[in-house]
């Protein structure tokens, strides 16, 4: 109550003379208007335009109406390089003794998507007796991101934010979108889903493998409906889990079907990766401890390491070799390790140099190497499999390789978005001025803008979500929260990059610190510090 009165005094400061609602509404409106232009305005000095924005570009811009343009002029600040090391919670590189990587942190060509989608695609009719219609299905690479939901009751894809809300326009049911708001809100009584019914009916699509996976998923949804075939939703999901078991494990120390064409033509896959083999080294002659866990095989990392690094002695990178881990179980299981070269039955009581071994558990780990807790860095692509034990249950830190955040970060530098960001930001500040007057004033007009100007936000932040993907927007975010899967990567990874090459600029003692977090009653004090504490290094 008494920051709404600092509020509602600071309006009637800015509209001294207001007799009636509707000088309230007719100021409003020139407020919005002296607004709009200036934004307009400033995108157009940056050759940028704001989405959306069709109207009042007619009018002449009023300089004298407004504040100065240029500090609106925000294209130039701020910019932010997609090779960025992101800060979760402190860390101190002086105190970490070991680093340790996952194989999948690499880099993949677009094609190992396209050849995933086709291969469980050619499962589920080959071995599971789908329509062989279904093998006329082409992959979209522009319709999933990582980090999807989906519904195994209602056959929905969706994705939600870091408190389980659903973001509503993003729900689809095979490859349409579902504009029915109200039936989304009738299933789950409004926007949440509750723990029990994520924990119990829905997986999430968590690693970059998943994106042809979502994809297939809902073509065969969209299929069997167009069909008019009955069908469980829940059928569809489990057979193209199975498909992924088939495609991704296998015997014979191979792999799955996948590792199989992955390694009859490494370069149609893989990038080739000097700075990892210079950063590798450069960690070693440091006195760094080095160790490649991963749950691919010994024949498959074997060739694909080679290839990467462009040397059949690519073990010479690492102190530590172990294959076919089983991560997540590798971190609370009981299975001794084993080394790959035959033979092989003896017990494991240290790693050698040169050898690589296989399977195994983090006690049986930190009995022979002696690296534990706080002294160990380690980097993964996939926030369950890789991190959250490692982390939560086993003290280590940990650094999340996120291949799509380089793309999300040119994007978002683009001078277009950024202005467009910028007026939401504005707009929703003059809905907040409008509603404060709302209890003083009860006149149609002033509900007609608030009405207004709620269109106009919804339609803004429908156009900053397609920039990223039409149908799903940002890996990262859902509107004003992070999504589901950033929450995880802020929870359970210390730093984040694009790729883990991005620290080979960083010095091995440097101190990672975390911006401040403000809670909403800390912002508006703490900001107005920070700020200040700014200008005074100016006279410094």
């Amino acid at each position: 109550m008494f920051r709404k009165l600092i509020v509602r005094r600071n309006y009637h400061h800015n509209f001294p003379d207001i007799a009636d609602g509707r000088r309230v509404v007719d100021l409003l409106r020139k407020r919005y208007e002296q607004k709009k232009l200036q934004h307009i305005d400033a995108a157009e000095k940056d050759k940028a335009t704001i989405f959306s924005m069709n109207t009042l570009k007619q009018h002449k811009w009023d300089e004298k109406a407004s504040i100065n343009a240029q500090a609106e002029d925000i294209c130039g600040f701020g910019y932010t390089s997609p090779n960025e090391i992101f800060i979760n919670s402190e860390l101190n590189l002086g105190s970490i003794k070991v680093y340790g990587f996952d194989y999948d942190a690499t880099s993949y060509t677009d094609n190992l998507s396209l050849t995933i989608y086709n291969s469980l695609r050619d499962i589920i009719v080959d071995v599971m007796r789908y329509p062989k219609n279904i093998k006329g299905f082409q992959f979209d690479p522009d319709f999933a991101i990582r980090g999807l939901h989906y519904d195994f009751n209602n056959g929905w894809l969706m994705k939600i934010d870091n408190m389980a809300n659903i973001q509503l326009n993003t729900v689809h049911v095979g490859r349409e979108p579902i504009n029915n708001i109200e039936e989304i809100m009738q299933v789950h009584k409004g926007r949440h889903i509750s723990p029990d019914y994520l924990r119990n009916n829905m997986f999430q699509l968590n690693d970059l493998f998943s994106i042809p996976q979502a994809c297939l998923l809902s073509d065969l949804v969209q299929y069997f409906r167009d069909h008019n075939m009955n069908f469980h939703p829940r059928y569809l999901s489990d057979d193209v889990s199975t498909a992924a078991r088939i495609l991704h494990t296998g015997a014979h120390g191979i792999g799955g079907t996948l590792h199989v064409d992955i390694m009859k033509d490494m370069s149609c896959y893989l990038e080739r990766a000097p700075k990892l083999v210079g950063y590798l080294e450069n960690l070693r002659k440091r006195g760094k401890k080095t160790f490649l866990l991963t749950n691919s095989t010994n024949a498959f990392i074997s060739k694909g390491m080679s290839y990467l690094t462009s040397s059949d002695d690519w073990r010479d990178l690492f102190d530590c070799v172990i294959v076919s881990a089983r991560k997540p179980d590798f971190y609370k299981s009981h299975r001794p390790f084993r080394r790959v070269q035959e033979p092989n039955w003896d017990k494991v009581n240290a790693f050698e140099p040169g050898e690589i071994y296989q399977g195994g558990n983090m006690k049986d780990f930190a009995k022979l190497t002696g690296w534990t807790g706080g002294k160990v860095l380690y980097f993964g692509d996939h926030v369950f499999s890789d991190l959250l034990d490692a982390s939560m249950q086993h003290g280590w830190h940990t650094g999340a390789i996120i291949h799509e955040l380089a793309e999300e970060i040119e994007i978002r530098n683009q001078p277009s978005y950024r202005h467009t960001l910028s007026w939401l930001l504005q707009l929703e500040k003059l809905l907040n001025e409008a509603q404060s007057w709302r209890k003083d004033y009860h006149v149609n007009d002033l509900d007609s803008i608030i009405s207004e100007w709620r269109e106009e936000r919804k339609q803004v932040r429908i156009k900053l979500k397609t920039a990223f993907n039409h149908s799903f927007g940002s890996v990262f975010r859902t509107y004003q929260n992070p999504s589901f899967f950033a929450n995880k990567i802020r929870k359970f990874a210390d730093i984040y990059m694009s790729n883990v090459t991005n620290l080979d600029r960083i010095d091995l003692d440097y101190v990672f610190y975390p911006n401040r977090t403000y809670l909403p009653h800390e912002q508006k004090i703490e900001e107005i510090i920070d700020t200040a504490g700014d200008k005074m290094n100016e006279y410094i």
